[in-house]
């Protein structure tokens, strides 16, 4: 009998080729970016490279969104990413019933990437109207191994002879997408700005209470204005009522000598330091107005503008672009309040309406001059008491840095704590401030 031809055995035939390498090439690297943003987000680290403040990484990584069922939405997206990559290896002539288990999850894995690509993304261009670098490149990755895999697997699937469930892996990637947004829209992340706030007072209190140092004191050499006095006031200054002390600055400031949203005298008062230029501050700005009606005659918000512009403020090296001008927003802020303080309230309103984006210098400065008397309105921004006024904010800003080794913006002072940024709604912020002040 003749011999038949020796021909590879369907165990050996390789089900993958090169192409399989560069898959798993893109999914480590959109693992690598992933578990980046993840121990960005866990260690809550105060920048990320190439996402400073109002970039559009800032703005993403910032907003709800961000977040599923209270956690990051890069570590389900790192597991994913690393269950797709750890499958690929599955794929293997030897043992065709593992292949073919492997070869459905790599499947739904391909078309899961790329359904999350597609909500995420979706997201940032309707939603937060702002692209996260980072996020971006991760997700083009991810998707780009899975649209590789996905043009490869119907030949994987005849070398196997068996059918690819392209409609089974689809409506499995629809649910997970679901699933995903339900965890986003019905369990949004509320309680993040709660704890960053008990954070920052128990741990960074401690770690100052700690050194031997006595609290910071400001140096300078203007005398001081009425709007800020010593904590160990003459009995001649103003009563003690009138007077809120920054936590652990050594210094109070003069609440009648500051703009405010709702009745100055109420008996529940918090100061809120903000910078219009920061979208975030803008935010909060926002959710203050919201909440103040509410409680009108029984909480105060008292205002200190502070730029991040190092035009005028000499903490910072540079200015970011999203900052530029910052200076001459907060001159205008203390110029109408100085000058017209009857009319502040309505041209703080003005100021922080349609608050996603900010208006242009010269619009608000126009609009201020037609608020209050044009002559007196220039003098005020260029006189010595708003130059003084406006350094001794960005003062409390240093010193909150150097006490609480944090520089974020907005900061809001409640009591004895000094909170680092905006929280998620303006519900959380109305529940925080029944909280501390027993409001009903």
């Amino acid at each position: 009998m003749a011999k038949q031809p020796a021909g590879p055995s369907s165990k050996t035939v390789p089900l993958v080729s090169n192409w399989i390498h560069i898959v798993r090439v893109l999914l480590f690297s959109a693992a690598i970016i992933t578990a980046y943003l993840s121990l960005a987000a866990l260690s809550q680290a105060e920048t990320i490279p190439g996402c400073g403040p109002d970039s559009g990484c800032d703005k993403v990584l910032d907003s709800k969104w961000a977040k599923w069922l209270k956690i990051p939405v890069s570590l389900p997206g790192l597991g994913l990413y690393t269950f797709f990559f750890v499958s690929t290896f599955g794929i293997k002539g030897g043992n065709r019933e593992k292949a073919k288990r492997s070869l459905n999850t790599l499947t739904l894995c391909a078309v899961g990437v790329l359904g999350a690509a597609l909500w995420f993304v979706g997201i940032q261009a309707v939603a937060i109207k702002s692209f996260c670098t980072y996020c971006c490149i991760a997700h083009a990755l991810a998707s780009i191994a899975a649209i590789l895999f996905l043009t490869q697997a119907t030949s994987v699937a005849d070398k196997l002879s068996v059918r690819l469930n392209l409609g089974g892996a689809g409506a499995a990637a629809a649910g997970l997408v679901a699933l995903i947004a339900a965890g986003q829209v019905l369990m949004p992340a509320d309680d993040h700005w709660a704890k960053q706030m008990t954070y920052k007072q128990t741990n960074k209190v401690t770690q100052v209470a700690q050194t031997n140092a006595p609290p910071a004191v400001l140096k300078t050499n203007t005398p001081p204005i009425p709007a800020v006095v010593t904590n160990t006031p003459p009995a001649t200054k103003p009563a003690a009522a009138d007077l809120f002390p920054i936590p652990r600055s050594g210094i109070s400031l003069d609440t009648s000598k500051l703009a405010v949203i709702g009745k100055r005298d109420a008996p529940n008062r918090f100061v809120l330091m903000f910078d219009y230029t920061c979208h975030l501050c803008r935010k909060l700005h926002g959710f203050v107005r919201q909440v103040m009606p509410n409680h009108k005659d029984t909480l105060a918000c008292f205002l200190v503008p502070m730029p991040l512009d190092a035009e005028c403020n000499k903490q910072l090296k540079s200015t970011s672009p999203s900052h530029v001008n910052a200076c001459e927003y907060a001159k205008i802020c203390l110029a109408v309040q100085q000058v017209a303080p009857e009319k502040y309230d309505a041209f703080d309103q003005w100021l922080f309406s349609e608050h996603e984006t900010a208006k242009p210098l010269e619009v608000v400065r126009n609009h201020a001059e037609k608020l209050v008397d044009k002559e007196a309105l220039g003098q005020a921004l260029v006189s010595a008491t708003l130059q003084t006024q406006l350094q001794r904010n960005i003062e409390i800003y240093e010193l909150n840095f150097k006490n609480w080794n944090s520089s974020n913006m907005p900061q809001t002072f409640i009591k004895n704590q000094v909170i680092f940024g905006p929280p998620p709604t303006a519900k959380i912020l109305e529940d925080h401030l029944k909280k501390e002040f027993d409001l009903k």
